[in-house]
């Protein structure tokens, strides 16, 4: 493994033209907020809208993921699908791209049981040589990712192939549970958008998984908790929980509020999400996130002085 994936690592918030095409240099304009706000790397993950791209889409958002990076830090790209099939082409795709990691989730309409989740993770892991991060998404699970299945892959692959983004609830005694049954070896991310991040730190992470919205954010908590300044820590860790549990009533109410966020300072152009979603953000909800994250804004750049 040529980088180390670990730290600060935001989900870029796919962007679109008027048109509905993809906006690449919108992409481009994120990863380069991404960056400047001293994170670690980026991702395309299921906030990505991933499942709403087209094939032709997702093979050119890898490229887009890799080419976006430009030596500044790791790139990691989303490529599960409903079958082991289909995901070890995007993945092997991806390896060839460029990018240094990447993120799998499992099927979301199929049942598939402990057997079936190592079996459709190992085809994965033994057609790529760069690590994945295991994606066990809560909302899209049909039969939730045991700890021992879990524990089994890492067993087999070792911690520098396979890491683990364990967002099933609650998550830190998750976390903990998963933490304990690998001796410690779990290279595990956070990834409620920093929504646990002051309990779940405590207990061993590897990163957290933010989204392009709270980066600097997000960066800035991380920073303070990786220096033991738990005082401050709790500063900005408080009030961003009060956001995403705003924000994460589902992923249009997400992304309704974060692609504002980003349009009004200048990143992106638009605020456009790709149907079926007719999600419409009321303003008085607008009023009261847009107040917080301006607060929150303000904080973690004091607070990184």
């Amino acid at each position: 493994m040529s980088k180390q994936i670990r730290g600060v690592l935001p989900v870029i918030l796919m962007p679109y033209a008027d048109t509905g095409e993809l906006d690449e240099e919108d992409f481009l304009s994120q990863a380069d907020h991404i960056f400047d706000s001293g994170c670690d790397g980026l991702v395309v993950g299921q906030m990505s809208e991933l499942l709403r791209l087209t094939h032709a889409e997702r093979l050119r958002v890898a490229e887009l993921c890799a080419k976006s990076v430009q030596g500044r830090g790791i790139s990691v790209m989303s490529t599960g699908a409903e079958t082991a099939e289909a995901a070890v082409e995007y993945s092997r795709h991806a390896e060839a791209a460029g990018v240094d990691a990447l993120l799998v989730m499992h099927p979301a309409t199929l049942p598939l049981d402990d057997d079936g989740m190592v079996e459709y993770y190992s085809r994965i892991v033994e057609s790529v040589t760069i690590p994945i991060i295991v994606h066990h998404a809560k909302s899209l699970a049909k039969i939730p990712l045991s700890i021992d299945a879990q524990a089994r892959l890492l067993r087999q692959y070792g911690e520098d192939r396979v890491m683990f983004k364990p967002e099933a609830q609650p998550t830190p005694p998750r976390v903990s549970q998963l933490r304990d049954a690998t001796d410690g070896r779990a290279r595990i991310f956070e990834g409620d958008g920093g929504m646990m991040l002051l309990d779940c730190h405590r207990r061993g992470l590897a990163g957290t998984i933010p989204a392009t919205e709270t980066a600097e954010i997000v960066g800035t908590l991380w920073r303070l908790l990786e220096s033991g300044d738990r005082e401050n820590a709790e500063r900005i860790g408080y009030p961003l929980s009060y956001l995403m549990c705003h924000m994460m009533n589902s992923t249009d109410y997400y992304l309704s509020i974060a692609k504002r966020f980003l349009k009004e300072r200048g990143i992106v152009k638009n605020t456009l999400v790709r149907g079926p979603s007719r999600h419409v953000l009321d303003e008085e909800s607008w009023s009261e996130v847009d107040r917080l994250y301006t607060h929150l804004l303000t904080l973690s750049k004091e607070l990184s002085r």
